[in-house]
């Protein structure tokens, strides 16, 4: 086992080259999903969003499971990433080919006859994305994430372009496609150059065995949590049109980028390194409660400004004919608190082996969602959007309650733990709408100088923490 120094040290490595990963990759399709608004109509996005469920699921069946088993055991062999590239590469051949056996029948369920050709090309992506998801389990594993960022970058960099220039020149929803496919294949192509890893002619039956008792409860949990996350897209697309589509897509995408970017970095680093001290429970607890206090002094403030500010931000960002979907981001924002606080404990968790109980409580979780949706459906896109949010706080406390069952961090000290944040953010959402109207500068001061003094006395502990953080990580200390 790694020292705790050492230990610490590659976990800070690590989330240096994660955060250059993750908002690097941001940073680009921010730039490129910009731009592409520009070029674009809403009902481009919304096509693709449409048929979003469909890939999703399809690409979890291939990862969702046995990627996050081969990064929890502790030592992988050759022959258990060999079986499980097989594996892999199996699955997403058979999934392609009933997408595109029943592309026509999505056509028709959506009363869109350009879904079928759209669907059977995009899923190529999967077979690329099935070889990529081993190569980058591997060195997540070995907490490579230089390598994994730079060639994220760089795939996507290549793919962005490629998409812009289609766009361009009027092809419409097909350069969001080939965007895709491009991005894929140059993943695949340098993921294979830099780490020289080729699978073995083997497929054991004891790997996939001794994998599948931990990574098939996952799996079944990720599908269940990816079809139901992806829910609101098909009830959309279905109720309402490939436009509102288009407006959802767009704010859900900049969602995305507030609400889970940061976590998701904490994610992708600190599972190997839970995995790793899964036998010293205290010392896990204090990870993890360090990392819940980063996540909110963080995210909490940035969400609750963009809530503040959403119509002149998607006018600024889109233009006019998207401020549509303002109202859809502040409602997604609101969700978004809760969210970005999901997969911290849910990780925990699995790092614990607790995989089977993780999915028997995925089936509560996703109940509610469809339940919250449903009901959420019959007051329009609002109460949709309304149904997401209140899914999202009731995911965290379940996985919250998880951790307190299975790391032995109390949930109350979890909420103890949130409240300063959450309160003061609170306080300085209504101070700002009060002088938002006035000028949007002068509405990001309050806004700032209002939390800053209000975490400096009230929370300072997730204060310094974070701070320090982000310091160890500046000088990559």
């Amino acid at each position: 086992m790694d020292k705790p120094d050492s230990l610490g040290h590659k976990a800070t490595k690590g989330a240096i080259w994660a955060a250059a990963d993750k908002f690097g990759s941001m940073g680009l399709q921010f730039l490129v999903n910009l731009i592409l608004a520009r070029l674009l109509v809403p009902e481009d996005f919304g096509i693709i969003g449409m048929l979003a469920i469909f890939i999703a699921v399809s690409q979890t069946l291939i990862d969702g499971g046995f990627t996050s088993a081969l990064i929890q055991k502790k030592s992988p062999s050759q022959a258990d990433f060999s079986t499980i590239f097989y594996w892999n590469s199996a699955i997403s051949l058979l999934l392609y080919l009933i997408l595109f056996a029943s592309a026509p029948y999505i056509g028709d369920f959506y009363n869109n006859d350009l879904l079928c050709p759209v669907l059977r090309t995009i899923g190529i992506t999967l077979i690329f994305n099935s070889v990529n998801a081993i190569l980058t389990a591997r060195l997540r594993k070995q907490l490579s994430f230089k390598t994994i960022a730079a060639t994220n970058i760089l795939s996507f960099t290549l793919g962005g372009s490629v998409g812009i220039s289609l766009a361009f020149n009027g092809w419409g929803v097909w350069s969001l496609v080939i965007m895709q496919i491009t991005n894929g294949i140059c993943a695949m192509i340098i993921f294979s150059i830099i780490t020289h890893w080729l699978p073995s002619l083997c497929f054991s039956k004891k790997s996939f065995k001794e994998l599948f008792g931990f990574g098939g409860y996952i799996l079944a949990a990720n599908v269940l949590q990816t079809t139901c996350q992806n829910l609101q897209g098909l009830i959309i697309g279905k109720r309402f049109s490939a436009v509102q589509m288009g407006y959802y897509s767009q704010a859900y995408k900049l969602d995305q980028v507030t609400s889970y970017s940061l976590p998701y970095i904490i994610v992708q680093v600190m599972y190997p390194v839970y995995s790793s001290i899964q036998d010293d429970k205290v010392r896990l607890q204090n990870m993890l409660l360090m990392n819940i206090r980063t996540i909110s002094f963080v995210i909490f403030p940035i969400l609750g400004f963009l809530m503040v500010i959403s119509t002149p931000l998607i006018h600024f960002l889109y233009g006019s004919q998207w401020i549509e979907c303002a109202p859809y981001f502040s409602i997604l924002c609101v969700g978004g608190l809760f969210a970005c606080l999901q997969n911290i404990n849910f990780y925990a968790v699995a790092a614990m082996g607790r995989s089977r109980e993780l999915f028997f409580w995925s089936f509560y979780k996703w109940s509610v969602l469809i339940a919250a949706l449903f009901i959420g459906a019959l007051f329009g896109m609002y109460g949709i959007l309304w149904g997401m949010t209140v899914s999202n706080l009731n995911i965290y406390l379940t996985n919250a309650m998880l951790a307190n069952k299975y790391v032995g961090l109390k949930l109350t000290t979890q909420l103890r733990t949130l409240i300063p944040a959450l309160t003061i953010v609170t306080i300085a959402i209504v101070l700002s709408y009060i002088v938002l109207e006035i000028h949007v500068f002068l509405t990001a001061i309050i806004f700032l100088v209002t939390y800053l003094i209000g975490s400096y006395v009230f929370n300072r502990q997730s204060m310094t923490e974070s701070l320090s953080l982000i310091n160890s990580i500046i000088s990559r200390k």
